[in-house]
Order: structure tokens, then C-alpha cells, then sequence
């Protein structure tokens, strides 16, 4: 029977289940549960190392755009766990015997008449560690707390758009969620929207372009294109709309009228990524992959079936 903790670390980085899933863990088996979290916390700690050694080297023009930033992101955090997965620092065990001191009242008693020995198999005192890097100790203790944000944030954006998602889907013959990852690739599920001069939101979430043909508000936005496989900053005019049903109903008359092998996917997310990439709706030669695999994540947190990438 698989543990807990080894489904845990099967699981992607950016799995807004995640937490869910270590509750349940704690609650099955308490062991199993601490490693689980002590794991998380070693992930959390080696995120933080990549991330600064990355601020500390820049990236050239074609590394800058939002969309590479966030699936580096997306990258490091899939790194990092399986790291932690296979105790590349060893911080875990040493976290979970931490843990599993505090949880036992009559262990704890123990550490403290014997001055918490760091050699004791039964806990480590890290009392000094918090001493010499507090924002270590701060990012740890906030792990739970942070994890839960990001939980809601996904949930709240996916909530937000599941109704007029629906009726666009059916109407487009397309699953709801790979609309919603549609939105979610293109504003970095709802953190990178199109804002307008005044700075208020466009509600464009699907990144439509105004071209000479729109009579409607526009917006001009800074944005990255790929030209020839290399990326260029421009500013762009995008659409900008009233509320989030305009910008559906908008997006269901754009795909109509260009992109109508999308049409008619069902729950093929695979399929829809690359009409729409085919048909040109974007310029970044990545955009179909990227497009698939959000909308596996959309699947996860939704709890449906989804085409999952090839090889």
C-alpha cells in the first residue's frame, strides 16, 4: 500500500489539492502526516534558495516575459519537491523528529530538562537556526497559512467564472474547464490581468488583441511577442470590457469566426491547445503545452477528466 507521504510527493508542485491532501494524511496516519509536512518545509526552504540564486543572475530579453517567469516558477517548485522527496538536504527528518517532539507532551518534558541535545534521536533544537536566519524560521512557520492563500485564490478565480464559463462551453462545444484554463494561462490565474490606463481591470481574459475591426474600449499594454522564435516587448491595444460575461461572450464570437477547429474538443484538452496554436492565437511556440497542462491542473482542482499531455 503506497504511504501518504510517497502520494504526497507524486503529486504536482502546484496541485491546489496539496494541502487537502496533507491534512488528510496527518489525520490517517500522524507520522505519515508530519513527514508530509517536514517535507513541504524542506521544499519551501530550497524554493527560497533557487529563487535568490536566480535574482542573483538576469535573465536576457527572451527569459523577461511574465508567462516564462511563471512557469519557471512553476518549474522550480516541481524541482524542489522532488528534492525534498528524496532528502537531498536531510532537513526533513530532522523537522519531523521537531514536530514529533512538540506534539508529545511527556518527550517534550524530556528535551527540556535535558536541554534539548541536538545529538538526541528524539528531537533537535533548532532554537539556533531560527537565531541565525529569522526569515527561515518566519517562512516555515507561515508555510500552512501561505499554502492556504494560494488554495483560495485559485478556488475564488475558478468560482468566479465557472458559471459563465459553463454557458460558453456548451455553446462552443468545449469542457468548461479548458476555458477556465484558457483565462488562467492568460492572467496567471487572475494575479496578471489587463489593466487599463487608470489601472482599473479590462476584464480581458483571454488576451484578445484589439485590431481595426473592434469598436469597442481598447487598452495599450506592454507585452511580450515572439517573432521568428525570439521575443520582442511591444505595446499592444487590447480589448477592454465591462465585465467578465462581455469578455466571454466576446471570446465565443472570436472563436467562432478564426479559430473554429477548436471548436466542437469536448474534453480534449490537447486537441483545443493546438488549434488555437495552429490557428495562430498566439505567438509563443510553447503556448499549446503550456495551455494543456493548466488545464490539467483546472481538471485536478475540478475533479473531472482531462486529456493529459503525450509524450
Amino acid at each position: 500500500m503506497k504511504s501518504a507521504s510517497n502520494a504526497i510527493q507524486n503529486t504536482l508542485a502546484i496541485d491546489p489539492t496539496a494541502v487537502s491532501k496533507i491534512r488528510a494524511a496527518n489525520r490517517a496516519d500522524s507520522a505519515e502526516g508530519t513527514k508530509a509536512v517536514a517535507q513541504q518545509f524542506e521544499a519551501l526552504l530550497m524554493q527560497q534558495m533557487l529563487s535568490a540564486m536566480r535574482s542573483a543572475n538576469p535573465t536576457d530579453g527572451m527569459n523577461q516575459s511574465s508567462g516564462v517567469e511563471m512557469f519557471r516558477g512553476m518549474h522550480d517548485q516541481q524541482l524542489t519537491q522532488m528534492w525534498s522527496s528524496k532528502g537531498s538536504l536531510g532537513l526533513a527528518d530532522m523537522i519531523a523528529r521537531q514536530i514529533q517532539v512538540q506534539q508529545n507532551p511527556s518527550l517534550l518534558k524530556q528535551v527540556q530538562r535535558r536541554g534539548a541535545d541536538p545529538f538526541n534521536a528524539r528531537g533537535f533544537d533548532f532554537s539556533f537556526a531560527n537565531k541565525m536566519n529569522p526569515l527561515t524560521a518566519k517562512s516555515a512557520a507561515t508555510l500552512p497559512s501561505v499554502a492556504d492563500k494560494a488554495v483560495s485564490a485559485v478556488g475564488d478565480f475558478l468560482g468566479k467564472l465557472s458559471g459563465v464559463a459553463q454557458t460558453v462551453a456548451a455553446d462552443l462545444g468545449v469542457a468548461p474547464h479548458i476555458l477556465l484554463a484558457h483565462a488562467a494561462l492568460e492572467t496567471g490565474w487572475g494575479k496578471k490581468t489587463i489593466n487599463d490606463a487608470a489601472g482599473k481591470d479590462s476584464f480581458n481574459l483571454f488576451g484578445i488583441k484589439a485590431g481595426s475591426s473592434w469598436k469597442g474600449k481598447t487598452t495599450d499594454v506592454l507585452t511580450t511577442e515572439f517573432v521568428d522564435g525570439v521575443s520582442q516587448k511591444r505595446i499592444e491595444k487590447f480589448r477592454a470590457y465591462d465585465s467578465y460575461a462581455e469578455a466571454f461572450a466576446d471570446y465565443a464570437s472570436l472563436m467562432k469566426k478564426r479559430f473554429g477547429d477548436a471548436l466542437g474538443q469536448g474534453g480534449d484538452a490537447i486537441g483545443f491547445a493546438k488549434a488555437l496554436a495552429k490557428d495562430g492565437y498566439a505567438t509563443d511556440p510553447q503556448y499549446a503545452q503550456k495551455l494543456a497542462r493548466v488545464a490539467d491542473s483546472v481538471a485536478a482542482r475540478l475533479g473531472v477528466n482531462n486529456s493529459r499531455l503525450g509524450a
